[in-house]
């Protein structure tokens, strides 16, 4: 623990619409290459964007779905807000068998949900989406009996990847879902760091991927058994990837399952929208340094109200190549209800010769109690450079829900926010959700109405923001699935 000190067969359309589209599921078409057009944004950032729709092709890359249980299901979903078909080619990749490709095409002012185990083997599968034109966007939906889980895919593969959080208490589930897309073998050396040690097992270093495919590593059977923090770096010394995490938690405070992407860097700043001290709910932040430097990091509290001015921040040590751990509500200033956090280092530059690699990554623990129940959702933060104006949920989040979508004012200026819905008359803002004000440096909570169509949201704002949705995780479970919006970058003018 830290030490601180206080200072597919059918594609089903989402009711936009009113139609059926098909996926040939049995067509085995070899996949083309993924696309190496990617913006200067793009690769700067450690989460997924939405760039410039002037791009010739976006490509997405979904970090997998469980394909050995017949209980379980998933959905590839792809977003189109524009007035013309959009057309493109999806890629399912497996540790079972060759990859399965066909085209596809998305109406105008729809959302389509596709099969993502169109009858393809192996333990996990991931798929990859190219999209003709920078019109589109993509996430993953995963129906599990330990709780439903939404996945952001990524932009592009990139050379490193990272989680802050992993937990195998009392026998919970971890696997890390390698996926290369490329026709060439990629080469990665994985290690991992508990609240105790740091770990290069030796069948890790110079780990070949395969082409085209989906390496599965459970972290209990490389030597990560019954911990309570396993963070993880995957560094490709030839070629680049996508990483993702599966977790079913079945103990020890955790219960419930989800699925991530990890961060393809690191930051100086994570910002998290949706912090939350009530009876019954434990809040932690998990915090990686993956680098050769000690930083010094300052935690910080964003409320509703004007008592975040007396809320010290937490200053924290995170010594190089380690990871710590913080519960939130060990800080006695912080006062009960829901506030955002900034996690932020804090180290002088006059001070410290430290480069970007020298950075962080930060993930939220939420658990949920309801009776002897417990509902885990795990998030990983959002960086400064992804504050946005605009911000797309390609398959929106749960309607009726109440405090659904929370967003975080970044700046010192008050913002306007209008909740748009994508249906046949195009980007139209839901009844009650058009003009709502975030205060300076505040957040605020939005309940989507009960009868709106599922599919896509954009969010609009006047000011950078962070945004995070909150679903239910199904099955009549108690807590909820945590995952963010996708940022529109570079962030479009908006006016009130």
């Amino acid at each position: 623990m830290m030490q601180f000190r206080r200072t597919l067969s059918v594609v089903l359309v989402l009711g936009v619409v009113g139609s059926l589209i098909y996926f040939d599921a049995n067509r085995t078409t070899e996949p083309s290459a993924p696309t190496s057009e990617t913006s200067t944004a793009n690769q700067l950032q450690a989460v997924p964007i939405i760039g410039p729709e002037s791009a010739l092709t976006t490509s997405w890359y979904c970090p997998g779905v469980p394909a050995n249980d017949l209980g379980i299901t998933g959905a590839i979903v792809v977003s189109n807000p524009s007035t013309r078909i959009v057309t493109g080619t999806i890629t399912f990749l497996s540790d079972g068998q060759a990859p399965l490709a066909d085209a596809l095409s998305v109406p105008a002012l729809s959302t389509i949900l596709i099969n993502a185990l169109p009858g393809i083997g192996g333990t996990f599968v991931s798929a990859m989406v190219e999209i003709n034109g920078g019109v589109g966007s993509v996430e993953q939906r995963i129906t599990h009996q330990g709780g439903d889980s939404v996945a952001l895919c990524a932009n592009a593969p990139a050379q490193d990847w990272f989680f802050a959080d992993g937990f195998t208490g009392a026998d919970s589930i971890e696997q890390i879902v390698l996926t290369n897309p490329y026709s060439d073998s990629t080469v990665v050396d994985i290690s991992f760091v508990t609240l105790e040690s740091k770990r290069e097992p030796a069948n890790l270093q110079g780990f070949v991927l395969l082409p085209q495919s989906v390496t599965v590593l459970s972290m209990a059977d490389q030597g990560a058994r019954n911990e309570r923090v396993v963070a993880v770096s995957v560094r490709a010394s030839s070629g680049r990837l996508i990483a993702g995490r599966s977790q079913h938690y079945l103990g020890q405070g955790r219960l419930g399952y989800t699925m991530s992407l990890g961060a393809s860097a690191t930051s100086d700043q994570w910002w998290f929208p949706d912090g939350e001290k009530v009876p019954g709910i434990a809040e932690q932040l998990v915090i990686f340094n993956p680098g050769d430097t000690d930083r010094t990091l300052s935690v910080l509290f964003i409320t509703t109200g004007e008592v975040s001015s007396s809320i010290e921040p937490a200053t924290i040590t995170a010594p190089a190549g380690r990871v710590v751990t913080f519960d939130t509500a060990s800080l006695p200033s912080l006062p009960d209800g829901r506030y955002g956090i900034l996690v932020a280092v804090v180290d002088s530059p006059s001070d410290l010769e430290a480069s970007t690699a020298d950075q962080i990554v930060v993930e939220q623990i939420i658990n949920r109690g309801e009776g002897s129940l417990v509902g885990t959702s795990v998030v990983l933060g959002m960086p400064t450079t992804a504050a946005s104006t605009t911000w797309v949920a390609p398959s929106g989040t749960t309607a009726g829900l109440e405090d659904s979508i929370v967003v975080l004012n970044t700046t010192s200026d008050p913002a306007t926010v209008s909740v748009q819905s994508v249906g046949p008359a195009g980007a139209v803002a839901i009844s009650g959700l058009e003009n709502i004000v975030v205060a300076q440096s505040g957040l605020t909570l939005i309940s989507v109405p009960n009868g709106l169509p599922v599919g896509q949201l954009i969010l609009r704002a006047t000011t950078p923001v962070i945004v995070q949705r909150l679903l239910a995780r199904g099955h009549d479970l108690p807590g909820r699935s945590a995952v963010m919006a996708i940022p529109v970058i570079p962030s479009p003018t908006v006016t009130p």
